[in-house]
């Protein structure tokens, strides 16, 4: 595949960002909590949701063709996003197509945070545990899928949503994830923050 703007699925699972940059191991314990008000998003990334109040969050990168949003539960960091740790993080992403490739929006979304997911699920080092499924984000259709991919430091467990604003001809989502047991314990709160995710029609 030819590069994009965001990093290759390989098999240390880098997330999409600024190519090169590649998300550390989250230390802290995963514990229990509760969706609460902390925002994730903005007008200008044109898409929100909402994560537990004691949770952080920061942009991680802006560009015309790409804007990530990160957050994380307590113990993670902007370095630990999307890594198979034992703290939960996630991204917020907008995405404008970068390749004739990625005209195709349902392609865009599928592979939002991570450009060779496709690939990864053929060659099984990525598999899917549910999914993919239809949703509705808006008032506009998606997708929602679970996912494990195998990584250099172990199994990220990752549910993401996407959706394409076909009339922008854009792509967002929301991209939540850790280690298989710490996205076991903490369901029901990776669930909520899914639900949350909205866009700014």
């Amino acid at each position: 595949m030819s590069s994009r703007s965001g990093a290759r699925v390989t098999r240390s699972a880098r997330i999409v960002g600024t190519v090169g940059i590649v998300a550390a191991l989250a230390l802290a314990a995963c514990g229990g909590v509760n969706v609460g008000s902390t925002y994730v998003g903005n007008a200008d990334l044109g898409a929100f949701t909402k994560a537990p109040s004691e949770w952080k969050t920061e942009v991680v990168q802006t560009a015309p063709e790409f804007t990530m949003h990160g957050f994380w539960a307590p113990g993670g960091s902007k370095a630990t996003l999307l890594e198979p740790g034992s703290a939960v993080t996630g991204v917020v992403i907008r995405r404008l197509p970068t390749s004739e490739e990625q005209t195709d929006l349902d392609y865009l979304g599928r592979t939002v945070a991570f450009t060779d997911l496709d690939q990864a699920l053929e060659e099984g080092y990525a598999v899917l545990s549910e999914g993919p499924t239809d949703t509705k984000v808006s008032k506009l259709s998606g997708e929602r899928l679970v996912y494990d991919l195998q990584t250099d430091t172990g199994t990220l467990r990752i549910l993401q949503v996407s959706v394409a604003d076909r009339g922008k001809g854009e792509v967002y989502g929301v991209v939540i994830g850790c280690s298989v047991a710490c996205f076991n314990d903490n369901r029901a709160t990776i669930d909520n923050i899914a639900e949350n995710f909205r866009l700014n029609l």
